[in-house]
């Protein structure tokens, strides 16, 4: 399969429809609005050693996303785009990474077809809208695996130094598995490939001091903070812990296919055919022990296999610590792709991407059509045009390629409808956002406003009113003078009624946790039956 530079361009373009409107969606509480809470704190308070979320130390994840998003409000004020802005540059590091990584495995073509795989991949999009770690944990991981394996086939100092910038930036992200999958990647590689004078070369050693110069900078903070205690939790404890269900709780422990059905949708359009190029290079790889064959590598393979048994072993379980693996399948289709005859796909993977795209289309129509119908033109007036502009490109291919035109095209139209229509009469359900747009229609400055303690809170409505919103008791709002503002929920409110206080309901809206989607939310028909409200009360003694 050849794809030209101006159709891949194009496909680019189609694409970054679906990833702006993603970067329009409001912040969802959980676990979005907590990082950029503790990012909130560090540009208001100015102290960029110390991570702090609710006015309690923050022991789990490193510094590095909470600085970029610090840098950014700084940059460029506290919103929606600031905060999603450094993923979005790490998602194009780690495309521009994949791409040059599937060069260097296979070919140009395969890198290319890699490319555009990994960017129309659900779970990818999706880490650029619900913005956690995991967009420049990805970038950093395979940004310093694409570096270690230049430097295996070449030598070169600078792309040694860059490794080690790449396995600083992954550690700075999320700790050691930053670390863990690059060196586990480059190790399968020189392995397989017998290649024992770069695996002992002198070089590597370092490539320890580089890391640690470069991590220094989360160290420090670490030992700043929580003194050695904090730099062990980092080197050594976190990562176990999660592993063993410990601090983290046991999420999806006892499920040892959790990753293979997260899979299945975290990689459409394309895991239909990624297990299809996992099986063929499965027997490749055995075929090549029997008797060496050229062109078939380990470093993909080897590392996703390792790393996708570790997880699923995992006691603690979430489907985004898949995205890591993502690359790594988009290079291992890239180069499967690029090995399909130009003049037809086969049967098989056509059959295989209707059935996808029938899927994409069913879950489009129920999201889009049942669940939030559709409210105004743009979103369906650009999913409208992906297509046709898909319909085009397809129509001005010729064989394997309309395979992957066709696919392509169905990611971004049912990603352009989820950020253009589903996300934004979703987010409506999410409390925080809706009642800090209210405060300028009810003329109450942000910072009158008041939790109440012990009662709801919201991620969401301290970062839109960009700022850490403080809690008082039932009894310190009794003693206030006059009237106070409080946001709480529907306890809350009953806490403060029986404490024999009047209040009055500037505000009230509906709140869902949004991110624990369930039958009976998206149901029109059941949705109120399973929501909370929360409020904003004026308050004062009778």
């Amino acid at each position: 399969m050849r794809i030209d530079s101006r159709t891949t361009l194009a496909c680019y373009l189609l694409l970054a429809l679906a990833y702006a409107g993603g970067l329009a969606v409001p912040l969802m509480n959980n676990d979005s609005g907590h990082h950029a809470g503790i990012a909130l704190n560090i540009y208001l308070s100015g102290d960029w050693l110390s991570l702090v979320t609710q006015g309690r130390d923050y022991l789990d994840k490193p510094h590095l996303l909470f600085w970029l998003a610090a840098l950014s409000f700084k940059l460029f004020g506290v919103t929606t785009f600031a905060y999603k802005l450094p993923s979005l540059l790490f998602s194009l590091l780690a495309l521009h990474s994949t791409v040059r990584l599937g060069r260097l495995l296979y070919s140009a073509e395969a890198g290319r077809l890699a490319g555009l795989v990994l960017a129309s991949a659900l779970a990818f999009i999706l880490a650029n809208n619900d913005v956690r770690m995991d967009a420049i944990l990805t970038g950093a991981i395979i940004f310093s695996i694409w570096q270690l394996a230049e430097f295996a086939a070449a030598g070169r100092w600078r792309n040694l130094l860059l490794g080690g910038l790449g396995l600083a930036l992954g550690f700075s992200t999320k700790g050691m598995i930053g670390v863990a999958m690059p060196c586990i990647a480059v190790f399968l590689h020189l392995v397989w490939r017998h290649d024992w004078a770069r695996l002992f070369d002198w070089r590597w050693l370092a490539l320890l001091p580089c890391f640690l110069l470069f991590a220094a900078p989360v160290l420090y903070a670490y030992y700043h903070q929580f003194g050695t205690g904090g730099v062990k939790f980092i080197l050594w404890s976190q990562n176990f812990e999660r592993l063993a269900g410990e601090r983290f709780g046991n999420a999806g422990a006892d499920d040892k296919l959790f990753f293979v059905h997260t899979f299945l949708w975290a990689f459409l359009p394309w895991s239909l055919l990624a297990l299809a190029a996992v099986w063929t290079h499965l027997r490749a790889a055995a075929g090549a022990l029997r008797q060496p064959r050229p062109g078939v590598e380990m470093l993909t393979l080897g590392t996703l296999l390792v790393i996708f048994t570790i997880i699923s072993l995992s006691r603690f379980k979430l489907p985004h610590y898949l995205n890591i693996l993502l690359p790594l399948f988009s290079v291992m289709l890239g180069a499967w792709l690029a090995a399909r005859p130009a003049e037809r796909a086969g049967r098989a993977a056509w059959a295989a991407q209707l059935v996808v795209v029938v899927v994409l289309a069913v879950l489009a129509l129920a999201l889009n059509g049942w669940a939030f119908p559709v409210s105004g033109m743009l979103a369906p007036a650009l999913a409208a045009f992906a297509v046709l502009v898909g319909a085009v490109l397809v129509f001005r291919s010729r064989g394997s390629v309309r395979l992957l035109l066709c696919s392509l095209t169905a990611a971004v139209a049912f990603n352009v409808l989820l950020n253009f229509n589903f996300y934004p009469q979703l987010l409506r359900y999410q409390a925080g956002n809706m009642l800090a747009a209210q405060l300028e229609r009810l003329g109450v400055a942000a910072d009158e406003v008041f939790y109440l303690e012990g009662e709801a809170r919201a991620n969401s409505f301290d970062f839109y009113t960009a700022r850490l919103t403080p809690a008082l008791s039932v009894d310190e709002v009794a003693a206030r003078p006059g009237a106070t503002i409080i946001y709480t929920g529907e306890s809350g409110l009953d806490a403060l009624e029986a404490a024999g206080l009047k209040t009055e309901a500037l505000a009230v809206t509906p709140d869902f946790r949004v991110t624990r989607l369930n039958s009976r939310f998206l149901s029109p028909l059941t949705r109120e039956q399973g929501l909370q409200f929360h409020y904003l009360l004026r308050v004062e003694a009778r």
